[in-house]
């Protein structure tokens, strides 16, 4: 009895000693050993699954349950850090020569004349198809656009077109004749240059920004610019402004697919322009 009496206040003294080591802040150490403490997180989550973000492109691996944590003791959601690998990997510009199709109405007159003077600049290539008086509903009713595609084999379309249609009130027809347009333009990188509006339009706008997105939208709407004698077309010194603008943002970040356009210092002659007539049946 006395033996077993001995065995069981050995045992206390041990556990008293071992809860002293556990709240304890200090190390301590056996024979120069140093004993460490074991830290065992209640409710902790320990899931290594693993999910891919994808940011711009960029395939990243973060564990499903733990994410990361931006330091306030949040833990950041995959969403959260899809956002932030967008942020670090802005998007590559593409530093190929291109091959324009510039197409649309007679808005082209003055801005393919300083696209001119950039594809030279920058080493590109240019086709423009200015047809005068067309609407959406000419390029989206007729094969012209497609002949055309065809014809040049552009890596890069511009558009231009809808400043006919700046007052139109059959917006669910020009709604589908402007899906179609794109639908034509497939998966080639392009951009739609709206109107520059000079007085406020009916919703032609709007529905382009719908089907394009802001990415391939530049809004020329709100620009002062000097006017001809029609007060709609620019003066052409006022449109090689406005082109320099959209060469401008076609470098930047807000565009879906980046390029070199570096301002020129020349000009050059305007060339490679197909004209066609308000009454030209089309392709």
């Amino acid at each position: 009895m006395r033996t077993q009496l001995k065995i069981l206040l050995l045992l206390v003294d041990v556990l008293v000693v071992l809860a002293i080591y556990a709240i304890s802040p200090m190390d301590w150490a056996i024979a120069n050993n140093e004993l460490r403490k074991v830290n065992f997180k209640i409710g902790t989550d320990t899931t290594s699954t693993t999910v891919t973000v994808q940011g711009d492109g960029v395939s990243v691996d973060a564990p499903a349950s733990t994410a990361s944590s931006d330091g306030s003791g949040q833990t950041a959601s995959v969403a959260d850090l899809s956002t932030t690998q967008a942020a670090q990997h802005p998007k590559v510009k593409d530093t190929g020569k291109q091959r324009f199709l510039f197409f649309g109405d007679s808005m082209l007159e003055g801005l393919s004349r300083r696209l001119c003077d950039y594809a030279a600049h920058n080493g590109h290539e240019q086709r423009t198809v200015l047809w005068y008086s067309s609407t959406s509903e000419k390029w989206a009713t007729t094969n012209t656009l497609d002949y055309y595609i065809r014809e040049v084999q552009p890596t890069f379309i511009i558009c231009c077109l809808c400043s006919n249609e700046l007052f139109v009130r059959d917006l669910d027809r020009r709604d589908k004749f402007i899906a179609t347009i794109v639908r034509k333009m497939g998966d080639i990188p392009f951009v739609w240059i709206s109107p520059p509006n000079w007085k406020d339009d009916t919703g032609i706008n709007a529905l382009i920004v719908k089907h394009v997105g802001k990415e391939r939208y530049f809004d020329s709407t709100h620009l002062t610019l000097a006017r001809g004698k029609d007060k709609a077309h620019p003066t052409f010194e006022a449109a090689a402004h406005w082109f320099d603008l959209v060469a401008e943002w076609l470098e930047s970040d807000q565009t879906a697919h980046p390029i070199v356009m570096e301002k020129p210092t020349q000009k050059v002659k305007w060339s490679h322009v197909t004209m066609l007539q308000p009454n030209d049946p089309g392709k």
